[in-house]
């Protein structure tokens, strides 16, 4: 086999497992997405406990979304782009939706900008039964979501559309798939 040969079948390999990675992270930021339409009732009062959860799930999602888009480490293949799915072209409010999400997971969700995140400290006094007070530093916010509803059905409805192209690609991409273990269903 000549080098150019291996070299080419190499870079096609590294290709498909980051298309591979890149379908998994896109299909966990879809369940995410689903939880939270399935799940958060956008009328309802929720308690802290309650909301905390919503935002996990929506930090998943926005995580999960961006990761792809990213150079990971020890990842020989550049991060996913949208010329691997030739075929997937995205709307203007889909677009949108892409960068709010890639800038949520940058300044948010997978990091903490001061100047962008939604908590402060507050001092919660107790007395104490020999008349003096005690002091305790509270951190308060964060459990609200960042996205409303609309959005959330936007981002799900875009997810389930990349997910469509990215396994599509997957399927069609030329990397040869000797070695891979053979699994019979069915």
């Amino acid at each position: 086999m000549s080098k150019s040969k291996s070299t080419r079948e190499e870079k096609e390999h590294q290709q498909l497992m980051r298309l591979a990675m890149s379908a998994r992270d896109f299909r966990h930021a879809l369940s995410a997405a689903t939880f939270l339409t399935e799940e958060c009732d956008w009328i309802k009062s929720y308690s802290n406990a309650e909301r905390r959860k919503f935002r996990c799930y929506e930090t998943t999602m926005v995580v999960a979304y961006g990761r792809p888009f990213v150079q990971s480490r020890g990842q020989v293949a550049p991060p996913f782009n949208w010329n691997m799915v030739p075929e997937l072209e995205l709307e203007p409010d889909e677009r949108r939706l892409h960068e709010q999400l890639l800038t949520y997971r940058n300044k948010l969700h997978a990091h903490s900008d001061s100047d962008f995140t939604n908590m402060g400290l507050e001092i919660w006094r107790t007395p104490l039964s020999d008349g003096e007070f005690h002091d305790f530093l509270a951190v308060r916010g964060g459990e609200s979501l960042n996205f409303e509803e609309n959005e959330v059905d936007q981002i799900h409805r875009m997810l389930w559309k990349i997910r469509h192209h990215v396994d599509a690609a997957l399927q069609a991409h030329p990397a040869s798939r000797d070695g891979l273990p053979v699994i019979a269903i069915g």
